[in-house]
Order: structure tokens, then sequence, then C-alpha cells
């Protein structure tokens, strides 16, 4: 709707470039532009928008030239006389129908409007380069100032501002690397494969393959934890909200077992400070997911105690009123037995402190997606994990999808906080996300998304969920196993959780 029309804007909030609308609208812009540059100076580019990493966009560029930190020199270059140059970006809403006409000469995009069941989405075009996003574009090239894309062998990384930019995560961009080749080499990595297997009854396969991996994943961990056998003692396992950490846990107990290793857990929530003593966040409420809301001297002795087989008083903490209960539980550990602990400090060495680094082994767990809608729609790994959330909070929690929706910022300001900036120290990273399941997902989460009306705070989270939900068809449970990871969000595991 244009700001010309005879409307009542008072209400309009602005959208700032660092906040989650801005980075994509900023995003999306830049992969417009960025396209338009190649195409200026290669034959026949293609560009592949992969995933974020370093607080940037991650792409990959194939031409018939190889891509050199010259070359990346000379884009940016363009890309900052285009912004002198205050060009403009066509942006405008088109329905389903539109699009697809729009689109007709281009037989991927096509042919996912045409499966889509999206009800429209912004046309945006620049010199010859056209798209659709979820998102409009900035109207001139003016609002990219700052802009620049990274060299980041084998691809670019691109960034809207160098405020956006954060340390190397190496070892994340590895455990991304071999989740999207492994779905590449088996031609599961976009939607458009995903359908095609679906409509050749292949999707049995597919599911036990997906299935197959995770379990080797987490016997490959199991035995190298078994190779640390006597020195190891602790295992402390971490990672973002609805990553399917309770299940790896169990699936790693299992494989630990296997090998005849004994495990024991140990639940943190029993070693809160008393209420009042928990320390105030910068608003001035009470954090309690700082890790010294914990009460970390108590949990190192009773740690060490553990470890070295003598027997401990485990406090308990009654959540009702806020403190200590005066009774406590009697724990011992013989030992052949490895501690785990699951938690969102799992990864931070302060929790630990009394331990040296080969007593420990530390597990990051997140569902990192491997799958695209195509070569510019990437899926984040966040919205892989709210779609999983709202779907357990529903079935399991009675939570309705407006009240997941208004939680899941509170969550994510956590996980920046507290389990981000600690995930390259991990010793194994496990990847969580399946690629069959939002296929399966959608089923569930489509009907509580549409509850959200138009005037509520989370409506545009609700509609960005809706869009990515709309490319997938939906398949049934039914050849799901009961340990799978995403049992933990639709029920019907054969784990008690």
């Amino acid at each position: 709707m244009p700001l010309s029309s005879e409307n009542d804007y008072s209400e309009l909030s602005p959208v700032y470039s660092d906040s989650m609308y801005g980075k994509l609208v900023m995003q999306n812009s830049m992969i417009v532009v960025l396209k338009a540059i190649l195409n200026s100076m290669l034959e026949n580019p293609e560009l592949n928008v992969e995933h974020t990493i370093n607080g940037g966009l991650y792409c990959e560029i194939f031409a018939n030239v190889l891509i050199s930190e010259s070359s990346i020199e000379e884009v940016n270059s363009k890309l900052n006389l285009i912004i002198s140059q205050d060009e403009k970006i066509l942006s405008k809403y088109k329905t389903r129908e539109e699009l697809i006409e729009l689109f007709s000469d281009n037989k991927l995009k096509k042919s996912i409007l045409e499966s889509s069941s999206m009800c429209g989405g912004f046309y945006v075009e620049y010199n010859n380069v056209k798209d659709f996003f979820l998102t409009p574009a900035i109207s001139h090239t003016s609002l990219l100032e700052g802009a620049y894309i990274k060299y980041y062998p084998p691809g670019i990384i691109i960034y809207s501002s160098k405020e956006f930019e954060k340390s190397d995560q190496k070892r994340l961009f590895n455990i991304f690397n071999e989740s999207e080749n492994w779905a590449k080499i088996l031609n599961w990595r976009s939607v458009e494969n995903l359908q095609s297997s679906i409509e050749k009854g292949e999707i049995t396969e597919l599911i036990q393959v997906s299935e197959a991996l995770h379990e080797k994943k987490i016997v490959d961990i199991a035995n190298q934890i078994n190779a640390r056998r006597g020195k190891l003692r602790l295992i402390t396992i971490a990672g973002p909200s609805s990553s399917g950490k309770t299940t790896f846990l169990k699936r790693l107990s299992i494989q630990l077992r296997v090998l005849g290793i004994s495990v024991s857990g140990i639940s943190l929530d029993n070693y809160f400070v008393d209420r009042g003593k928990t320390p105030l966040d910068e608003n001035g409420n009470p954090d309690y997911e700082s890790i010294d809301a914990i009460d970390l001297e108590l949990f190192n002795k009773n740690l060490l105690d553990l470890i070295e087989n003598r027997e401990v008083e485990i406090p308990l903490f009654d959540f009702t009123l806020g403190i200590r209960k005066p009774e406590s539980q009697k724990m011992k550990l013989d030992k052949n037995t490895i501690l785990i602990i699951e938690g969102i400090h799992g990864l931070n060495d302060k929790l630990t402190k009394s331990l040296s680094k080969d007593m420990k082994a530390k597990i990051y767990v997140s569902a990192l997606t491997q799958i695209n809608i195509d070569n510019t729609h990437r899926i984040s790994t966040t919205d892989n994990r709210l779609v999983r959330r709202l779907v357990r909070d529903y079935l399991f929690r009675s939570h309705s999808a407006k009240q997941t929706f208004e939680m899941w910022r509170s969550v994510r300001r956590g996980e920046e906080k507290n389990i981000f900036p600690f995930q390259e120290t991990a010793d194994f990273m496990f990847n969580s996300s399946l690629l069959y399941e939002l296929s399966v997902l959608k089923s569930f989460a489509e009907p509580l998304i549409s509850e959200i009306n138009e005037d509520e705070l989370c409506y545009m989270d609700a509609k960005r969920i809706e869009f990515i939900l709309s490319f997938f068809n939906p398949i049934s449970v039914e050849n799901i196993p009961p340990t799978s990871v995403l049992r933990e969000f639709i029920g019907n595991s054969s784990f008690k959780y």
C-alpha cells in the first residue's frame, strides 16, 4: 500500500537496519545488487545464498572463472559506485499469481511458486535482476552505505554494515558445510528436490538416510569420548532452544552404554541461588539465565567430590518459594561413571572451573538447517527451531502460537548472551536438523499460525514462518522412528521427557 494513499499511518513504526526485519530488507537488497554486479563481470554467474556466519550472510559464487580476493575487491569497488550513484530499486507487493506470471521465463522460480501455498510476496527488480522476497527491498542504493563483501573462501560473506561483523566461527562453518555438502551429494539440497522425492514416493528413504546420519554422528562422538576413557569424567551439553538437546543426550547415553560406559546426570536447576540473590539484568530485572544465578562455588565443590567418588548432598530448589529446600539428596558416582550435564551454560568454562580441560567434553547441539527454498532463499536455523518450538509448546505445554512468539525474542536474547559466544569452544558439534522435518511440522504449525491476527505484535513473525512453510508439501509422521529428535516436538517418542 503506497504511503500516498489516504490512510491513517499514525501507528506505523520504523524498521531499523539492526532489527530482524531491517537485516532481512538489507540482505535482500544486497542479494539483487550483488547479482547485478556479478552479471556485469562474469558470464552466467550463479549466486547461492547458504547461511549466516560471523555476523553476515555466507554465499558461494559459481562462474566460468575462479573467484579470487582481487575479484571481490572489484565487486566492492562496483558496489561503492552503485551506492554513490543512488540508483533506484523497484520493490512492490505482488500476489502469487502475479509472481508466477512475472517469473514465467524462470523455470525454477516459476515451479516453486506454482507448488507454493503462499499468498504473495515482494517483487524486487534492479538492473535486469529480478527476484521475490517476503520483505521489500530498500528504495535506493544509497541506503546500502557501509555495506561490503568479504572474501571468505570458498565463498563470500555479505555484510550490510561493519558493525555486524563478528569473530570467526570456523568450527560452526565447517559443520554447516559438511551438512550442506552431504545434502548436495544426495540431491536433497532444496525444496524442489524434497518435493520431487515426495512425488516419487522416495520420502521413506529420505527419512531413513537422514536418521541414519544422525545415528552415525552420535556413534562417532561416543567413540571419541570412549577414546578418552579414564581421564574424561564430565560431559556438558548446550545449545539454543528447540535444538533437540534432550533427545541427543538420551541417544548419546545409549551409545556410551553400548561401549560399556556408565552415565549419570545432575540438574543445574537445583543450584539456583535464592531468588533474592539473583543478579539483575541491564533493566534492573532478575536475570535467571545469568550464570551467576547459579551457586557456582557449591556446584563446583559437589562436582569435584562426585568425580573423586565421594558422596555428596545435592541441594533441592523450591521453585514455588524461590529458595533452597532444607532437605537434600545423596549422590555418589563410581570410578567408571561419566557425569552428564545439560544446560545453557554448558559451554562456559566458568560453570566447571574446578575441572581441567582434559577431564571434560563440551558438546554443542543446534538445528543447522541445510535445505533452502532456492538459491536466493535460505531457511534460517533460528526459524527452523522456532517452528519446532511452536509445535512442541502447543502439544505439550498448552501454549498458543501467540505465547510462543512473544517469548521467542527473550529466548533469543538469552541465547545471544549465554550460548552463542561459547559455541566455538565446543569439543564436538552435532547438527540436529533433518532435511524432511519442515514437511512434517507444516501440518502441525500452520493451523496455529493462522490464529495470529493482524493487530498482534507477532503478526510479522507469523507471516515469516507461514511464508517458509508455504513452500513445503506435508508428509505423514508414520515412518518417523520413535527415537528421532523430531519426536521430541511432535510426540510418540520412545524416550520419556
